[in-house]
């Protein structure tokens, strides 16, 4: 009777694990998102950026990659610095653009778009990360401007203590 129960399980996950294995193989249909979406997936590819902090123009790397069939854009900023970050831009399940940002402060706020015009996104806060990070220094929106194929501006909101400190202007240039 045991012999019967393993060979039984055995077959069983065989067969279901081979479909899995079988889809993993095969064409996946492509991902078709929202609007915004679509437009940051254009953004594939490496990019250099420049900043002021106040001590001077600094370069940095960045790059962002198409992920999880299409549907996941990860964004790397400031590669290979001990502060480098990452972002995750998807659609959520009402088709609308979020992002969950892991930040070099040790928070991960979310964001969802806010507005969109022309190839200026806005996206917020969320009122779940809002309540998380109140008090710490965090950033608190970020408003992306994507100016044709190879050419970027976003501008990052940054707050602490609950108030609004400074907004960092980032330029991009794609890498070619």
């Amino acid at each position: 009777m045991k012999l019967k129960t393993i060979f039984a399980s055995l077959t069983f996950f065989l067969m279901f694990s081979g479909i899995s294995f079988a889809d993993a193989g095969g064409e996946h249909k492509p991902y078709v998102g929202s609007t915004a979406f679509e437009q940051m997936k254009q953004l594939a590819g490496n990019w250099e950026g420049s900043m002021d902090m106040g001590q001077g123009p600094m370069t940095f790397k960045a790059s962002y990659k198409l992920t999880s069939g299409g549907s996941a854009l990860i964004e790397t900023i400031f590669e290979g610095a001990p502060h480098e970050m990452v972002s995750v831009y998807h659609d959520n399940s009402d088709k609308k653009l979020t992002m969950i940002h892991y930040c070099a402060e040790h928070n991960q706020p979310r964001f969802i778009l806010t507005s969109m015009e022309g190839g200026k996104l806005m996206m917020d806060i969320t009122k779940d990360s809002q309540s998380e990070v109140a008090q710490q220094k965090h950033i608190h929106n970020a408003l992306i401007h994507i100016q044709g194929k190879d050419n970027m501006v976003q501008h990052w909101t940054g707050y602490e203590d609950g108030k609004k400190d400074k907004v960092v202007e980032m330029i991009f240039k794609r890498v070619k």
